[in-house]
């Protein structure tokens, strides 16, 4: 031992330099080893460190053990750690010198910021290679002691997420339920967000539009989120809930009135609640890494129809058309019209602005023509495209296709193989060929000049058509069996699988 510590005295740097990686002029010296003067890990993979149950404060995160020979007559100083990325999935092998504290306490944030930086926020055990280094000192001198390395496992701060989205549940009609009623049905999945494999770590924001008139009960909207990837299930840990105070709504976004959520892992169970609104859709914003949200509220364009037909029976019914989503002013429907019959647009279910457009463009404008309503001179199926604020419309024939998994044609360029067949009448319904598989199913029909999604909608469990429009859903259709058909019928606005 005498030889060694003699060592300190002489190869050691001049100068108590407080910051070592940078001693002026001098460069630094080779590490030595003395024995007994050693460092060991405080974590394994089974019992990592985890950054979630320390404090965000310095010198809060034991990384390591530093044991000192006991007739070891010296001080030491300026201990620190050299870590490395060691996982086969790091998105960077670059090491970090981070200081510690003589008792190998590190800096929580720093720690935090460096394992995120390495591997991304998904709290599981990561792996690193920590080497520790300090400063023996004697007076004015002092010697780089190398006390060891080893592997460490640090998991990094952050909730557990579902790997696959979330829907709402709430006071909110939706689908019926088995028994006929409405609201908190958890087997509704038509109000959701999905990741579509995008890391909710890298992604963590999203929004879900809710219609707002059409609350089960009460004046102000009660809901919780449940993981899609537990479809059903109230109890899953990932379950987002809120602390059961009415939060007022966010009128500026720049300044959000913003709750807190919980997930079911800390007990808590109570629902997220914002206040009512007069508007037609509350927009629910989520952060999943802040775990908090915030609503608000907006009026979005619509665009009804209403005609000759005894259905309709000029204005005693009034059908919506959907939006093209990503645009205020285009609306879309597929309708049966018979020889003659006539029809008009307004921008609300009322004699309020009502319009007849003029039929610009498609491969069956020649049907229709505007006198005082439009008309339709050909009984038959038409896709009609409207331009609320232009006054125009476009005329196509229909062409619904399967999209995605079930199909044929996957996710490429559609074929014949899956499109629909057209009824002869309108009460008859449009059908799918077989399905490809036991996947949910996707929808949509064609516009041209448009992408497949922005006129997609599906077919939900209560057999309704769900349109995608510019609402959050997708509209996927709830998951069938290989074989069976999708069945359409756009005059009653429902549909079957089977």
């Amino acid at each position: 031992m005498a030889a060694v510590l003699a060592v300190v005295g002489m190869s050691s740097c001049k100068g108590d330099y407080d910051d070592w990686a940078d001693p002026q002029t001098n460069a630094q010296e080779n590490a030595i080893t003395i024995p007994g003067f050693t460092a060991s890990t405080t974590s394994t993979e089974e019992n990592p460190l985890n950054l979630n149950n320390v404090q965000p404060v310095k010198d809060s995160v034991t990384l390591a053990t530093l044991q000192v020979p006991a007739d070891y007559a010296y001080s030491y100083k300026n201990v620190r750690v050299i870590l490395t990325p060691t996982g086969a999935d790091a998105k960077s092998t670059t090491s970090k010198t981070i200081d510690l504290s003589n008792s190998c306490n590190a800096d929580s944030a720093t720690i935090q910021q460096f394992v995120s930086d390495s591997y991304g926020l998904k709290p599981v055990a990561r792996p690193f290679s920590a080497k520790i280094l300090a400063s023996a000192v004697t007076g004015n001198d002092y010697v780089l002691v190398d006390a060891g390395t080893f592997n460490v496992y640090i998991t990094p701060k952050a909730p557990v997420l579902s790997t696959v989205g979330y829907y709402f549940v709430g006071n909110v009609k939706g689908a019926v339920k088995a028994d006929g009623s409405y609201g908190w049905n958890e087997n509704d999945t038509q109000f959701k967000y999905e990741l579509g494999g995008a890391d909710p770590y890298s992604n963590p924001e999203f929004t879900i539009r809710i219609p707002a008139q059409q609350l089960t009960y009460g004046d102000h909207l009660e809901f919780k989120l449940l993981d899609l990837a537990h479809k059903g299930s109230w109890n899953a840990g990932t379950v987002l809930s809120g602390d059961g105070h009415t939060t007022s709504l966010t009128e500026d976004v720049k300044n959000p009135v913003k709750t807190k959520l919980f997930d079911n892992t800390n007990g808590k169970g109570s629902n997220i609640q914002f206040a009512g609104t007069t508007k037609q859709y509350y927009i629910i914003h989520v952060n999943l890494l802040d775990q908090t949200v915030y609503a608000t509220a907006e009026d979005v364009p619509q665009l009804f129809m209403t005609g000759s037909y005894s259905g309709y029976n000029w204005g005693k019914k009034w059908m919506e058309l959907t939006q093209v989503n990503g645009n205020d002013n285009l609306f879309w429907t597929i309708k049966y019209f018979d020889k003659d019959e006539q029809f008009k647009f307004a921008p609300v279910a009322d004699w309020k602005g009502d319009f007849a457009p003029t039929c610009d463009g498609g491969d069956q404008a020649s049907h229709f023509s505007t006198p005082d309503n439009v008309k339709c001179d050909k009984a038959g199926w038409y896709l009609l495209v409207v331009d609320r604020d232009k006054h125009t419309f476009k005329a196509y024939t229909p062409k619904v296709y399967l999209m995605g998994e079930t199909s044929a044609d996957g996710w490429g360029n559609r074929t014949a193989a899956d499109l629909f067949s057209t009824p002869a009448t309108r009460d008859d319904s449009f059908v799918s060929p077989a399905l490809k598989n036991d996947k949910p199913v996707r929808i949509y029909v064609e516009i041209p000049e448009t992408d497949w999604w922005k006129a997609e909608f599906g077919v939900a469990a209560n057999k309704s058509i769900q349109y995608r429009g510019n609402s959050g859903s997708d509209g996927a259709s709830f998951t069938s069996g290989a074989g069976k058909k999708v069945y359409l019928n756009f005059s009653t606005e429902t549909g079957d699988i089977k």
